[in-house]
């Protein structure tokens, strides 16, 4: 008979995955950054478009809060957004974002490489949900941060 034991996740090895984590996501965005220059935003969009075909989400004409509000409840353990304003230039307020957080563990600037790749991505899910070219761009970073989405 096998006597199997449970170990128990402690607090440090939750602190010494997400040390981890944030040192490869920091690699991955500065090496696609670094062979792709200019192109990353591309990248960062075909992932986004690729990752929204696999959502069990199934939307008929959507608009861009429906997209927005079904991405946040599903984004919710990383992120805090939400929409403001109205017509083809919104706001996106990210009140908490777990990138923010990366940023600080590995002493990045905010709006960098890393930054760039994670909008990119979520303009491609935007894009593929609401079957309209959007696009992001940095207003600021911060404790909140701040981006212009453009849909066309």
């Amino acid at each position: 008979m096998s006597t199997a034991t449970t170990e128990q996740v402690t607090l440090e090895d939750h602190v010494n995955a997400a040390t981890e984590v944030a040192f490869l996501l920091d690699i991955f965005a500065a090496t696609v950054d670094t062979i792709m220059g200019g192109a990353t935003a591309s990248v960062g969009r075909i992932a986004g478009r690729e990752m929204a075909r696999k959502l069990p989400v199934h939307l008929t004409n959507p608009t861009l809060e429906e997209v927005v509000e079904i991405l946040a409840s599903r984004m919710k353990a990383g992120y805090q957004f939400r929409l403001e304003g109205e017509g083809t230039e919104r706001t996106l307020l990210f009140d908490h974002c777990v990138l923010r957080e990366v940023c600080a563990k590995r002493g990045l600037t905010m709006g960098t490489a890393l930054c760039r790749l994670f909008h990119a991505y979520l303009d491609g899910i935007l894009n593929e949900l609401i079957c309209r070219p959007v696009k992001s761009e940095v207003i600021s970073c911060g404790d909140q941060c701040r981006l212009s989405l453009r849909t066309q």
